[in-house]
């Protein structure tokens, strides 16, 4: 057994994919300190991202949010929407999420339907956030969820 370690050469191609990557890190760490400051709320201590945020931090990297699909539904008799929206990078989908508002839900309950299918629609992409980058999201902070705000279950409710 040999205990001689073997460098390699590091090809262009991956030395253009670090240098890209050490400039995304630079660019998260300037508008790391805005997103914790704008976009976003304080649970219990945590700092929890909105969906606008998380949607930065995507995009810092190369991906979108978009909305896939968007629907009333029925579950048990009660009525909602659901919603699904995928994370896409060069107009590919890499990753999805899907979200549901229903009728029965307190603080949504007497808003316009056009309010609660927007939700559902926020909700989904705040899922597919999650899946995707929400190992992300604590480097911005070291109180930073990797869930979004929009995830959380509602203080009212």
């Amino acid at each position: 057994m040999s205990s001689h370690i073997i460098v390699k050469k590091v090809t262009p191609e991956v030395e253009a994919q670090l240098s890209e990557l050490g400039h995304q890190k630079s660019v998260l760490a300037q508008i790391g300190p805005r997103i914790i400051r704008d976009y976003s709320t304080t649970i219990n201590g945590r700092v929890y991202i909105h969906v606008a945020g998380a949607t930065m931090v995507a995009a810092v990297f190369g991906f979108s949010v978009r909305e896939k699909s968007n629907k009333r539904i029925d579950v048990d008799g009660v009525g909602g929407w659901e919603a699904v929206c995928e994370i896409t990078r060069d107009g590919v989908s890499v990753g999805r999420g899907s979200g549901l508002v229903m009728d029965d839900e307190r603080m949504w309950s007497t808003r316009p339907q056009f309010a609660r299918r927007a939700m559902a629609s926020t909700r989904a992409a705040g899922r597919a956030l999650r899946l995707y980058f929400g190992h992300m999201l604590p480097m911005l902070g070291d109180r930073v969820a990797s869930t979004t705000v929009e995830e959380m279950p509602n203080e009212e409710e």
